[in-house]
């Protein structure tokens, strides 16, 4: 994992071509933190291009239930919201 990294959740998005798409939902201590950094650092770990998520969204918290579980519905929820990288 990345130092900055506090928490990641990754989940699963539909998409007409390939079927499923992933988007890694990530809390970072650093507000400075890119995704581009994250993607880099991955790969750096030896992680293959084609296992990284094709999505990184940055939050400043993971929603959660009331079980204290993420929340991925409310995660999905997010990407209509706002744009991902």
């Amino acid at each position: 994992m990345h130092p900055d990294v506090t928490h990641a959740a990754l989940v699963a998005l539909p998409d007409e071509l390939l079927g499923e798409k992933s988007c890694a939902f990530i809390v970072s201590r650093n507000p400075q933190l890119k995704p581009i950094a994250l993607r880099r650092h991955l790969m750096g770990l030896g992680i293959a291009e084609y296992k990284l998520p094709d999505r990184i969204r940055l939050i400043d918290a993971m929603p959660l239930t009331a079980v204290g579980k993420i929340d991925k519905k409310q995660l999905r929820a997010l990407l209509a919201v706002a744009p991902t990288t």
